[in-house]
């Protein structure tokens, strides 16, 4: 699946107070061309992508020559701090780049490898293109934006309690006789072969923890949007395959899960194949047929003991303690 690119109009950016952005102002992707330099790649490639990650209190800075794709970083910067409606771009490894960030775009000029270069980048809206995608015919409908009937709470089988805002149910622990319990929630129907759809957003502040159980196979949900993309970051199958890529978008950006699962094969109760997950991240495959080998939830060591069972699984959405959205979930049985 390709990925769409959306350019938000500057001026409309430019207008809005920003204490109305749904997110941070300046976190995610910018797209332009820097001119002037004179090495591989670009030299002949001048396109080139700015990422902009909130860390804490300030932001980190790379600039890369695609995104979604592990390509090297040509400059980078931390420690940025923003300040009346603008991010200072100063002390870039790599090259020596001043200018500014703002929530429009990103100018700066400065020397690569010895050569003057000017760069220019525009904010990006990154959107998955399947952001949005209706359930085929026949097809069970898990959560429409209103009705959490088809799910309960793991802990105790009672109705899901989590919060319903704009059309999305927002992760929240249990409270049982005034305790604290993991809230995570688990759909009523149990599902074999199965391609599935759902959105999710992470939160803007804290590591967006959660997770899509299919019975014990763990696909994280996290927030790791300009992190590497190892075991444990959002698209792994939790610490057994790391995403290929990683296709996380900004916390507070609506992001897809489009998911095959195929469970494990047995011949006369002899494991011939593990359960495989193909998943598609923001339209990106990061997976393709890849093995759940055991449990996640076990270490490697206690995997090696694991024994795969013939059975079809409800689907899990994890409670970890942050704020997790969730809509537009369905299930195509194969």
């Amino acid at each position: 699946m390709r990925i769409k690119f959306k350019i938000l109009c500057a001026a409309a950016v430019a207008a809005a107070p920003f204490f109305l952005f749904a997110k941070d102002p300046f976190a995610g992707f910018y797209e332009g061309k820097i001119l002037g330099a004179k090495s591989y790649p670009l030299e002949h490639s001048p396109e080139v992508y700015g990422r902009v990650v909130k860390d804490g209190d300030t932001y980190k800075f790379d600039l890369l020559s695609a995104v979604f794709a592990r390509s090297e970083s040509h400059c980078s910067a931390s420690g940025l701090a923003a300040k009346d409606g603008k991010i200072e771009l100063k002390n870039t490894a790599g090259a020596n780049l001043k200018g500014e960030i703002t929530p429009e775009g990103i100018k700066a000029s400065g020397e690569l490898n010895g050569n003057k270069v000017e760069l220019s980048l525009r904010r990006m809206d990154v959107k998955s293109p399947t952001l949005g995608l209706e359930a085929p015919a026949g097809a069970v409908v898990l959560f429409d934006g209103k009705d959490m009937s088809q799910w309960v709470q793991a802990y105790d089988g009672s109705p899901c309690a989590w919060d319903l805002k704009d059309g999305a149910m927002v992760s929240k622990p249990l409270s049982v006789d005034g305790k604290r319990r993991d809230g995570t929630i688990r759909s009523k129907g149990k599902f074999g072969a199965f391609r599935m759809h759902l959105e999710f957003k992470i939160p803007p502040s804290g590591s967006g923890n959660s997770g899509v159980y299919v019975g014990p196979y763990e696909i994280q949900v996290f927030n790791s949007f300009g992190r590497e993309g190892s075991w444990y970051d959002c698209g792994s199958i939790y610490r057994q395959h790391p995403p290929k890529v990683n296709a996380s978008l900004e916390p507070e950006a609506w992001q897809t899960y489009d998911i095959e699962y195929r469970p494990a094969q047995f011949d006369g109760g002899r494991l011939i194949s593990h359960p495989t997950f193909t998943v598609y991240h923001n339209g990106v495959r990061i997976h393709n047929a890849d093995p759940a080998y055991y449990d996640t939830r076990l270490h490697p060591a206690q995997g090696a003991k694991y024994a795969h069972k013939l059975a079809n699984w409800p689907i899990e959405l994890q409670d970890h303690g942050d704020p997790v959205s969730y809509r537009n979930i369905w299930i195509q049985n194969l």
